[in-house]
């Protein structure tokens, strides 16, 4: 009933058309703006690449596509510009001159006019697989199904999607983690609406190539410093701002992580204000709370106005009460709340529960936000598409 009254969503059934040779990894969704969207894909043998779009299924527009050699994979990206705000446009991918679209139609549909009020997302993180050679589990398969199902106009991913992603060459590189983990979890939403997401500490670990395959494979808002390589940035989607955060790098004040979020802050007019990373600052998990976040980022977050900040690294989920300057209290009094929804597909942690735990449990899930103008609705939703918990 919600989402008929919002009548803004799209659909997201699943796809049953099989990935066809020679393509790698479906086309797939990254900086959507209202007048611009990243499109990319992955191919076996190198070619000109393009993008025929349009607003309806006749196309009649071309974005030519960058193309790139890695790890003996060709990975093309094409930026399409002049659109329309909140607008489904059609579109198909050719390289060397084949259509590669493994979907009979293929749509995606531009963020809303700044002055939109009502959209919907879904958050998830820690779906990566228990080994580096092992494709997604059970769980995450599941998880991904349900993720499918729900009318979202973005997904955010608090990381590690990949068990090892640093790893350079071979069947295991960072790149062909990719491949496992993300495309062929995720190619039913991916290829429909944009995922945006934080990197996780899996990301960057096994080798010196972490950081160039995550910034690689994710066209992402360029709008931090450039040695951010797009692990930390922040973007508006209706009359909410986003804000990712690498907390696997230095954010203590004075570093440029710290500098670049203070000022991010500063400038944002949006009423709502989103934050997601990979490690929480409140967790009665396995890993716990994390300190450095406590200290260098909570009192940010407090001072700057932000509702609410999703996190992973416990493969659980956990919802705090409103907290301001470490105790519960009330959103009205400034009160962020946070969650950890690390539920993907790794192995669940244990979670205790804890001072600070409004709900938590361990399990299988992603997280449903749907903002309407002034009210913000939270759902905790199962692999089964059960509702736990809702605020």
């Amino acid at each position: 009933a919600q989402t008929a009254a919002l009548g803004m969503f799209q659909s997201l059934a699943p796809i049953p058309s099989p990935t066809p040779e020679p393509l790698l990894a479906p086309p797939y969704l990254g900086e959507t703006t209202p007048n611009l969207a990243a499109i990319s894909w992955v191919t076996r043998d190198p070619g000109g690449s393009e993008v025929r779009y349009g607003p309806n299924p006749g196309l009649g527009e071309v974005a030519a596509a960058s193309s790139s050699l890695y790890d003996g994979k060709y990975w093309h990206a094409a930026t399409l510009t002049g659109l329309a705000p909140g607008t489904t446009y059609h579109f198909r991918i050719y390289t060397a001159g084949q259509d590669l679209t493994p979907w009979p139609e293929a749509t995606f549909t531009t963020a809303p006019d700044p002055s939109a009020t009502a959209f919907a997302f879904a958050a998830l993180g820690d779906s990566r697989p228990w080994e580096q050679s092992q494709p997604p589990s059970q769980g995450a398969l599941d998880v991904a199904a349900q993720l499918a199902q729900q009318d979202v106009d973005l997904v955010l991913h608090m990381g590690d999607i990949v068990h090892s992603g640093g790893k350079c060459l071979g069947e295991d590189s960072g790149w062909n983690q990719y491949l496992r983990g993300f495309f062929d979890l995720y190619q039913a939403s991916a290829g429909r609406v944009p995922f945006y997401p934080a990197p996780g500490n899996h990301e960057f670990n096994g080798g010196k190539c972490g950081r160039q395959s995550y910034a690689d494979v994710f066209s992402l808002p360029a709008n931090a410093p450039a040695d951010a390589q797009e692990a930390y940035y922040s973007f508006d989607w209706a009359n909410a701002h986003f804000v990712a955060l690498d907390t696997t790098r230095q954010y203590r004040p004075g570093s440029a992580q710290y500098d670049w979020l203070v000022n991010d802050l500063q400038s944002t007019t949006q009423p709502w204000i989103l934050v997601f990373t990979h490690y929480p600052a409140y967790s009665s998990g396995h890993h716990g709370s994390t300190a450095p976040v406590l200290e260098h980022l909570v009192p940010v977050f407090e001072e700057r106005g932000v509702d609410v900040v999703f996190a992973g690294h416990d493969h659980a989920y956990e919802r705090t009460c409103p907290m301001r300057e470490g105790a519960c209290t009330i959103p009205e009094a400034g009160g962020v709340v946070y969650f950890v929804t690390g539920g993907g597909g790794a192995a669940p942690y244990e979670v205790r529960g804890d001072w600070f735990t409004a709900q938590a449990a361990s399990i299988y899930h992603l997280i449903r936000v749907e903002v309407d103008g002034c009210r913000l609705v939270v759902e905790a939703v199962d692999a089964a598409g059960t509702v736990f918990d809702s605020y």
